[in-house]
């Protein structure tokens, strides 16, 4: 017999997988509907879904399959399928006419099962489900190319192979960001002060962090040897510095109001996550901070100009995840970095 908190339990369980079961259907149903009137109302334009639903910095790497889509079908609709958390990160691009949001990885199978779309570019990989619903992703194309999650990185930059997997060719393109001019209107209310440098220390995935002793030292170090004044976003802060230059924005900023904080930066200074795309997007000069993670010891998450080496000092101990990278090379590549003149790359 079940103890009461058991008891509980299961049934608090039971309540949140059918609720949820349930609206699944509900928003297909409409979504659906939605769709077909609006292919009544196209006529012969065709109705084209792009489909990379999450993560942060992925959608923001992929921005250029966008551009290559609109190039494809210069007169048709495109709808790009996003989860809710995401959506400003394609609600103002230019090469879109539209969004729709994903409730969950289920909701996705079966809009895409429907046909409501002429032609879908799906660049999620395969087996990557909802905790509620049983159906299982399955992308063909990507699993006749064998990417995988486990291998993806063996194969390129996140644009490359997020694209590749879609049907499309090997994309190798800036990626770029579309911040409204509300959002920058926003920050610059926030008055902060310019010639910052910006750093994000702590990311989703924890075995992608450098350690918070680290963090400290180096920002503080920082502000003892520089006049610049250093600004941290992100979620959530675990430093623990208190200074007159410092500015906490964690947990403060939407997500286009970090990328114009990024794009204002005389240095940005962060892990492997969404910012550091931003960084890479927005012509800001980097320093990013890799590790092994998961069977990937080398790999590069970026197209564009990080990839090329351009604006940005990549530091990766081989072998180590990030927590183990010394503090010595990031001091060093931050002195490098502040002791020479800027050749600033237009921003966008």
């Amino acid at each position: 017999m079940r103890s009461w908190p058991q008891f509980k339990a299961l049934w608090t369980h039971r309540y949140r997988k059918y609720s949820h079961i349930g609206r699944k259907y509900l928003l297909f149903f409409r979504d659906y509907l939605y769709f077909s009137l609006l292919k009544l109302r196209l006529g012969r334009r065709k109705l084209v879904a792009i489909v990379l639903s999450e993560q942060m910095g992925d959608i923001i790497a992929c921005e250029p399959v966008s551009r290559e889509v609109r190039r494809r079908h210069p007169d048709d609709h495109i709808v790009w399928v996003v989860r809710k958390s995401f959506q400003d990160l394609v609600r103002h691009n230019p090469h879109l006419d539209s969004f729709t949001v994903e409730y969950c990885v289920s909701h996705r199978i079966k809009l895409l099962a429907s046909k409501v779309f002429d032609q879908v570019y799906n660049l999620h990989l395969s087996h990557r489900n909802c905790t509620y619903c049983g159906d299982d992703h399955v992308n063909p194309r990507a699993e006749a190319l064998d990417l995988t999650y486990a291998n993806y990185y063996f194969h390129g930059d996140l644009l490359s192979v997020f694209s590749r997997a879609a049907g499309l060719p090997a994309l190798d393109d800036q990626p770029r960001v579309y911040i409204p001019d509300e959002a920058r209107q926003r920050v610059d209310g926030l008055q902060l002060p310019e010639e910052a440098i910006v750093v994000h220390c702590q990311s989703s995935y924890a075995p992608r962090d450098w350690q918070v002793a680290h963090w400290n030292r180096l920002i503080n170090w920082m502000l003892a040897t520089y006049p610049y004044p250093i600004i941290e976003v992100g979620l959530q802060s675990n430093l623990s510095v208190s200074h007159p230059r410092y500015h906490n924005l964690c947990g403060q900023l939407s997500i286009l109001e970090t990328a114009d904080v990024i794009r204002r930066a005389r240095l940005y200074i962060g892990i492997d996550s969404g910012p550091a795309h931003f960084a890479n997007a927005l012509g800001a000069p980097g320093i990013i901070l890799l590790g092994r993670t998961a069977a990937f010891d080398t790999y590069m998450p970026y197209s564009g100009r990080y990839k090329h080496g351009q604006g940005v000092t990549i530091l990766n101990h081989l072998g180590h995840p990030c927590s183990e990278l010394p503090y010595e090379w990031v001091e060093r590549a931050v002195a490098e970095q502040l002791n020479k003149a800027f050749a600033h790359e237009p921003k966008v």
